[in-house]
């Protein structure tokens, strides 16, 4: 039998579920079957998210620093470079390690040890490296995040005495903001507009308490349906803060969701203005947009709903991604 390179995916967060995690495993099973692969993380095996569905043969509990001896080492959170560069300066661990950069990122700027792999998941993204990390451009490699294809339902979308319904789909966080969305929002809605957020964090109890009374306003709490979600509501919102390249957009646009977000992060990357989604920069025009759908008609919807597929395809298919990452990480060995 010849042996595989071992490579390791580490992230120290795989009790909770984020793009972060999702972006971890979909690296994992793109890279198995060529790699030695395992996952590792910080926290004992129990506590691992059951949602991820990560086996515990696949699992290793970061307690030996030797463990990574002459191998590649995907890492995705910033904080762990430090760690990482003195196991291969130290140590002599003879690591190769691959950094994926999730998000744009500042602070902590001379205790970050950026290694010679990056990669960058968005534009804005590659910008934050070259302009605040000084990092070189030709040590970043851009790959898109990706959902696995499932086929999406036909689109059934009238707008005539018919409740629109927009799927939030996020961490319920200060980033994701919504809270914030909420009392923003909070009676500002013409009445056939339905908002259902679905997500768990530390903010999902406010949320509930905040949002119970309205009708206006659903909290579904965490769950494993959101692509179905997707495909049987008639938009997917977001109006984050900050983002990356959020999965839950890349999801909206396999599933042919039209969108309605703003421009941050890598969000223009998968929701192009007046094709497939509508972008908005503030309260108002957010408000604005929300009060307009009832305008949309049916063959508008059905175009956006076109286009978000076809950006899909174009861009964000797991065997796109799959490729690209075989074909970077190739290069190290």
């Amino acid at each position: 039998m010849i042996d595989m390179k071992k490579l390791f995916s580490f992230n120290s967060e795989l009790n909770k579920v984020t793009g972060v995690q999702k972006v971890l495993l979909d690296i994992h099973h793109a890279v198995k079957d060529t790699y030695n692969a395992k996952i590792v993380g910080t926290i004992p095996y129990g506590q691992v998210n059951k949602n991820h569905g990560i086996t515990q043969s696949e699992y290793i509990q970061f307690k030996n620093p030797f463990i990574f001896y002459n191998s590649i080492v995907i890492v995705h959170e910033r904080k762990f470079l430090l760690m990482f560069w003195l196991m291969n300066h130290l140590l002599f661990q003879r690591i190769k390690l691959v950094y994926v950069h999730h998000n744009v990122l500042y602070g902590m700027k001379r205790l970050t040890f950026i290694p010679k792999t990056v990669v960058a998941i968005s534009d804005s993204g590659i910008q934050n490296l070259m302009e605040y990390f000084k990092v070189p451009q030709g040590n970043i490699h851009k790959i898109h995040n990706c959902v696995t294809d499932i086929h999406p339902r036909e689109r059934i979308y009238t707008i005539k005495d018919k409740n629109i319904t927009l799927l939030y789909p996020a961490r319920i966080n200060s980033v994701k903001r919504q809270v914030e969305i909420y009392r923003k929002l909070k009676g500002k809605l013409n009445s056939n507009i339905h908002i259902l957020f679905a997500g768990e964090g530390p903010f999902l109890e406010t949320l509930r308490e905040e949002v119970k009374e309205d009708e206006r306003f659903t909290c579904l709490g965490f769950r494993k349906d959101v692509t179905d979600l997707l495909q049987k509501y008639d938009y997917m919102m977001l109006f984050s803060s900050q983002e990356g390249l959020p999965i839950t957009l890349i999801e909206a646009a396999m599933c042919a969701t039209p969108i309605i977000c703003n421009d941050v992060g890598g969000n223009c990357e998968i929701a192009h203005n007046g094709q497939n989604a509508f972008v908005v920069s503030n309260w108002d025009e957010l408000i604005q947009c929300l009060n307009s759908l009832q305008n949309v008609s049916h063959e508008d919807y059905l175009k956006m709903a076109m286009h978000s597929r076809r950006i899909y395809e174009e861009n964000f298919t797991f065997e796109k991604f799959k490729d690209s990452y075989l074909k970077l990480l190739s290069t190290l060995e």
